[in-house]
């Protein structure tokens, strides 16, 4: 799809319409397809795949969610999981966009290894919560356990606190898994 539609589209894996775990509240959760780590505990391996999942238009995505908006609204919001969602931030910014219209609670459930570009700063302004997976505080055991040092994921928890931004810090833990 060319570069400037695809803030319209997103690459979906799945939604699910009554998440309680993935921040506050009754939760629409949005799963993203396409992952660029290779976490050994995944538990989402399918979302991995960039050129799985299947393309949704941001309309059709939007006119989902407010269906649901009576569970959603005002305590629980959307959650946007993956996969990495960061990887489809212009369409993000988009989605967000128009839920803050409404309202509605915004969430991005992301590993953070990502480069803080512009398109992310501003995707975060729209943002009202960040659950950072945090994979390891060791980058050897991180590279081991991900395949990706920890060094960015670091950098966009400094970000995210220096900007004030809500964070919960979210780790795995498996055991013999290090």
């Amino acid at each position: 799809m060319e570069e400037d539609k695809l803030k319209y589209y997103a690459k979906v894996h799945s939604v699910e319409s009554f998440g309680t775990v993935d921040g506050p509240g009754i939760r629409f959760v949005l799963f993203l397809q396409g992952c660029h780590l290779q976490c050994k505990y995944c538990h989402n391996r399918d979302t991995w795949d960039i050129n799985g999942g299947k393309y949704k238009s941001l309309d059709e995505i939007f006119d989902k969610i407010i269906r649901y908006k009576n569970y959603i609204f005002p305590n629980g919001g959307v959650t946007i999981s993956g996969g990495e969602p960061l990887l489809q931030v212009k369409f993000l910014i988009e989605l967000f966009t128009k839920l803050k219209d409404l309202n509605i609670h915004t969430c991005i459930d992301t590993s953070g290894m990502v480069s803080i570009t512009e398109d992310i700063k501003k995707l975060l302004t729209l943002t009202d919560l960040v659950l950072l997976d945090i994979k390891h505080i060791n980058n050897e055991k991180c590279i081991k356990l991900v395949g990706k040092s920890n060094k960015l994921e670091l950098e966009f928890a400094r970000y995210l606190s220096d900007n004030n931004i809500p964070i919960w810090i979210r780790q795995v833990l498996v055991p013999r898994i290090y």
